[in-house]
């Protein structure tokens, strides 16, 4: 939440008494596209979903939505399983993307490529030139489609 004296909330006349509002509220205006970073953990869906629909319901339009990959389950060392470890954030993109064909609203303009899912950040302090070098080509992929999006939402 944010104070604002003109939120239309605020029905104080009180100095010491601010409105609140939420981000959400205080950007709509202005009509920006998002590009919105999911939960990549485990149960992460559920809040990426919820988030994208209040989103929604304010007028947001979504041209990306980005994961990246969270808690790993197991013991990435221990292979003992024979199956490796589970990454939560592959399974979040792939449950949006359902759920996107599903819904096959207006205002969800997001398609393969604009749904993405990157590998965990280092932990700190390691920097994350590495990181970023290494998932260049998903980045590049990212940029392009809403370079693509941007100019033909300008055309329109």
């Amino acid at each position: 939440l944010s104070p604002s004296s003109s939120s239309p909330l605020n029905t104080s006349t009180a100095e010491s008494h601010w409105g609140w509002s939420t981000q959400a509220d205080l950007y709509a205006p202005l009509e920006i596209p998002v590009v919105f970073v999911g939960d990549g953990k485990l149960g992460g869906i559920s809040v990426t979903l919820a988030s994208l629909e209040a989103l929604w319901s304010r007028g947001y339009r979504i041209d990306a939505v980005v994961f990246i990959e969270g808690e790993v389950s197991g013991n990435e060392n221990d292979d003992s399983d024979g199956g490796g470890s589970i990454q939560f954030g592959k399974g979040n993109t792939e449950a949006l993307r359902e759920y996107i064909a599903m819904q096959q609203r207006k205002e969800s303009m997001l398609d393969g490529d604009s749904i993405i899912c990157l590998p965990s950040l280092p932990p700190m302090p390691i920097p994350l030139d590495d990181w970023y070098e290494n998932n260049q080509d998903e980045f590049l992929k990212l940029h392009q489609s809403l370079c693509q999006r941007w100019r033909d939402n300008f055309v329109e």
